[in-house]
């Protein structure tokens, strides 16, 4: 049975007009031009999961946000729903610096720890959470991370077909360089540049490519890419993304790209670069609110990690780093759940962003009764 979230929205939550007025009266419907003409009976809800240390509360409620979305599409419009999550294995777990050129190195955490250790850090911040979310909303999902959906041949074969389109794309995904650096870890450490300076394309083909790079410790070494090879794909966030958006495009199911609104201005790149492939069409889009600081800007685990990102005096510690809930991770969903439902409740209160203390006076007083003090 679904969770029961209230309808009211209090009528302290104030939110600017937004642009969708009349337009749209719930952030589902974004979905329904493209589902309408496509005709499919099936959406597969695609989002991110970082697998870089403890999640915040900003990473969560984008989550909740996605099976919300997800519940309401299939509520709306009588369709069968799934969320399908990207654990993102490859973000960076180590770095190095060349003495003699300073080129820097990196280590993915699927490199420094392995599949058995990343599938443990998922269940850890993710496996509760997602499970009390699925249970509430009726809606199943899945979690793949990067280094698996890269070995499919279905991600190979467009990844192949993005490299003939190179310099078409070079200039959308990369307009203030034209820049599109490639990435293919060394095959005996795993390590790879971050900016891939050294990495050369020798040839691009539908069915083939072939790329030589170089590693700190190990020199040169060639790399042929097929559908199916076994060489690891790095890639550009952007660049990743496209690949990422085709390849789900193939599936029978219509996908949309559930993201942050932070991503707004990269997806408009991302759109972009759809329309160099001949009849391609991007996918449909929803963008959740994001979670800001004080200083306004996102909380991310990179400010977090380098001590940028201090909560106001009497918020609760727990919404910079989630494991410090110390309530049942039942209790943790239904406040996301709570919270993340009076967001959709209309859709000027869905296209804003909210600072950690408006989301704690949203939630209570005490930012909620598991939270740590």
């Amino acid at each position: 049975m679904n969770a029961v979230r209230p309808d009211p929205v209090p009528p302290d939550l104030v939110s600017p007009v937004s642009v969708t007025v009349t337009a749209v009266t719930h952030s589902a419907d974004f979905i329904r031009p493209r589902l309408r003409a496509d005709r499919r009976d099936r959406l597969a809800l695609h989002a991110g999961v970082q697998i870089n240390g403890a999640p915040h509360v900003g990473t969560n409620v984008m989550q909740t946000a996605a099976f919300l979305l997800a519940e309401a599409a299939r509520d709306r419009f009588g369709v069968e729903t799934v969320l399908r999550f990207g654990a993102l294995d490859n973000t960076a777990c180590d770095t190095r610096t060349c003495a003699r050129t300073g080129t820097l190195y990196e280590r993915s955490y699927h490199h420094a720890l392995g599949p058995e250790a990343i599938g443990e850090l998922t269940r850890r911040y993710y496996g509760g959470l997602f499970d009390s979310l699925s249970a509430a909303t009726g809606v199943p999902y899945e979690v793949q991370t990067y280094t698996a959906q890269q070995s499919g041949s279905v991600f190979r074969e467009e990844f192949l077909r993005s490299l003939v389109l190179r310099d078409e794309l070079r200039w959308v995904l990369a307009p203030s360089s034209g820049r599109l650096p490639l990435s293919f870890p060394c095959p005996e450490c795993g390590w790879s540049q971050k900016h891939g300076e050294g990495t050369e394309l020798l040839e691009a083909g539908t069915r083939q490519a072939r790329a030589r790079a170089v590693c700190l410790d190990h020199g040169t070494y060639a790399v042929d890419v097929t559908p199916e090879s076994q060489v690891y794909i790095g890639s550009t966030t952007l660049h990743r993304n496209l690949v990422k958006e085709r390849a789900a495009a193939r599936d029978d199911a219509l996908p949309v790209i559930v993201k942050g609104a932070d991503w707004a201005a990269g997806c408009r790149l991302l759109d972009e670069a759809f329309w160099c492939y001949a009849g391609a069409t991007p996918p449909p889009r929803v963008f959740t609110p994001v979670i800001l600081s004080e200083s306004g800007a996102k909380l991310s685990k990179s400010l977090i990690q380098e001590g940028k990102a201090d909560l106001p005096a009497g918020i609760a510690p727990w919404m910079l780093d989630v494991t410090l809930w110390e309530g049942p991770v039942e209790e943790y969903a239904h406040l996301l759940l709570r919270l993340v439902s009076l967001m959709l409740s209309d859709p000027r209160h869905f296209e804003r962003g909210y600072t950690t203390r408006e989301l704690a006076r949203l939630i209570g007083s005490d930012g909620g009764s598991g939270a740590a003090a």
